[in-house]
């Protein structure tokens, strides 16, 4: 089966002489655990999570935050890891590209031979909640022409872009830096190497290829709050259509003070944009943000069946019957008021209930963007009834022993546990999904099996994207935007704020052996 990890995997080497890792192809993984016998597939799905189509030249984007966390910065023992820039975010178009062309090539589930039910994508499709992130996005998976930049279309105004007029030594520049001035930092105390043209070949169109499977679509904190963490406003709008980009903070002595609002519990506000400094873009209302109407709209239209449905009263929570036996149901985590951890709101919770209690009869998988454990964020305004936050779920759970598998993204790792009731009666499985952004750039395999022994297995496969192993930027590379979602992949190896020891190291997102190729047993809830 082409690319997955069960034949292949990428993986990455040091060197004693330079911090700059290269990635080199290794033996495969195969599955963990006991196989089926004798047993029939009743679901089978690819899941990928957190694309982050993001456009890099965004007025709205706050990557001057990021250095907060740079190794050597003296607030980066508060603060270890922000992830408002990367260096490979100028490619996220092509990496997603590069997973379509692998996702095609997988016409049947890799461990059953089943056929494909759907591509379900559980969220932050997007990064910045912008509508021409969204186009970019879901034109790569319907197939179509890409163009990839916003802003001045005759050059880059992105971070990365080696203009004189705003270079920044914290960010990498894959160009180089303008003539007279000091190399960037990534490149001076990293080793980042150049590749010349990269970053106008990133915003080169492309037709892409789209996907040869249905897919359904889930929503996350980045598709609805800006930065994945506030909420829209008419200001920010502004500001993301507009000709003056956020560069920096005029004090960070008053960093504390400005960001008002606990990021992952919200409500949070932007600082008003006179203590931010700010250069001259180029303006483009195709930047505009999306709401949730619009982008259940984006979802719904020309027929297209990707999950939501307009019935619906435009909510982003639905459900789907893949044969006979299983209901997939996907739950909207985003909390509407702000901050990026999540909840489900009290009218979903209420319709979640009543859904599951009309499934007694199938085997219920849930789709969502912020896996269980991260449902925390209980902030609403006073008027409003709370939500629903992790232990309730649970609650609700346990009556609901049909429940076999919880799949989700969000945290950019890959992780399986099972969650298990006070009594042992019921158990299901929760699989989360690493990102296309961040290493190792993977997605997985998803099936579900019937076995004649009374159980359910769930076998799950991880596979890389199309890229190559090894970039080195020659013109034919430059010209091809899945060879280009190689850089990507490289750069995200070489991620230097994740090179330390703790819970943001690089390494810890691939998981352990037991969170990629295996196969998971389950009483059969049904018999």
């Amino acid at each position: 089966m082409p690319n997955t990890t069960n034949s292949r995997i990428v993986r990455s080497n040091s060197s004693v002489e330079s911090p700059w890792k290269e990635l080199f192809s290794d033996h495969g993984e195969p599955p963990l655990g006991d196989a089926p016998i004798n047993a029939h597939a009743i679901a089978a799905f690819i899941h990928l999570s957190d694309l982050h189509i993001c456009d890099a030249a965004s007025p709205a984007r706050l990557e001057f935050l990021d250095r907060i966390a740079d190794p050597d910065n003296p607030l980066s023992a508060m603060v270890p890891y922000i992830g408002t820039y990367r260096a490979q975010e100028f490619l996220t178009t092509q990496v997603l590209e590069a997973m379509v062309v692998t996702a095609n090539k997988i016409t049947k589930a890799p461990l059953t031979g089943a056929n494909i039910d759907a591509v379900i994508v559980t969220g932050d499709v997007v990064d910045n909640a912008q509508s021409n992130e969204l186009n970019w996005y879901t034109t790569i998976l319907d197939g179509g022409l890409v163009h990839p930049k916003s802003g001045d279309p005759a050059r880059s105004e992105a971070a990365h872009s080696s203009n004189p007029n705003f270079y920044d030594i914290h960010y990498w520049h894959p160009d180089g830096p303008p003539s007279g001035l000091p190399a960037d930092r990534p490149h001076l105390l990293h080793d980042f190497p150049h590749f010349r043209g990269a970053l106008a070949a990133a915003e080169n169109p492309f037709t892409a290829k789209g996907l040869n499977h249905k897919w359904l679509a889930v929503h996350g904190n980045h598709d609805a709050l800006v930065q994945g963490t506030a909420v829209p406003t008419a200001e920010i709008n502004l500001i993301a259509q507009g000709i003056q980009k956020l560069s920096g903070i005029k004090d960070f002595a008053n960093f504390a003070n400005l960001f008002i609002g606990d990021t992952a519990v919200g409500p949070v506000r932007y600082p008003g944009i006179e203590h931010l400094t700010t250069h001259e873009v180029t303006a483009d209302e195709r930047r505009a943000l999306v709401s949730l109407e619009e982008w259940v709209d984006v979802h719904t239209r020309c027929n297209h069946d990707h999950g939501l449905d307009k019935e619906q009263s435009h909510t982003a929570y639905w459900y789907r019957n893949i044969g006979s036996k299983v209901r997939l149901i996907a739950l909207d985590t985003v909390n509407r008021y702000g901050g990026w951890q999540g909840c489900l709101h009290r009218e979903q919770f209420d319709w979640l209930a009543h859904l599951l209690d009309e499934s007694k009869d199938k085997y219920v998988v849930l789709a969502s963007h912020h896996p269980l454990e991260n449902l925390f964020n209980g902030y609403v305004p006073e008027e409003e009834s709370a939500p629903a936050l992790e232990d309730e779920l649970r609650r609700l759970l346990e009556k609901h022993p049909n429940v076999i598998l919880w799949f989700s993204g969000h945290v950019h790792d890959h992780k399986i546990t099972q969650s298990r009731n006070g009594d042992g009666s019921h158990a299901f499985w929760e699989i989360r999904t690493g990102s296309h952004i961040d290493w190792p750039q993977q997605s997985r395999t998803i099936e579900i099996v019937k076995s004649n022994n009374g159980k359910i297995a769930i076998g799950t496969v991880v596979f890389d994207h199309a890229g190559p192993v090894v970039f080195s930027g020659t013109p034919d590379e430059l010209a091809n935007p899945v060879a280009l979602a190689g850089l990507s992949r490289l750069l995200a190896a070489n991620d230097w704020q994740r090179q330390q020891d703790g819970p943001f190291n690089i390494e810890l997102l691939a998981g352990e052996p037991a969170d990629r190729n295996i196969w998971l047993w389950a009483n059969d809830p049904l018999i």
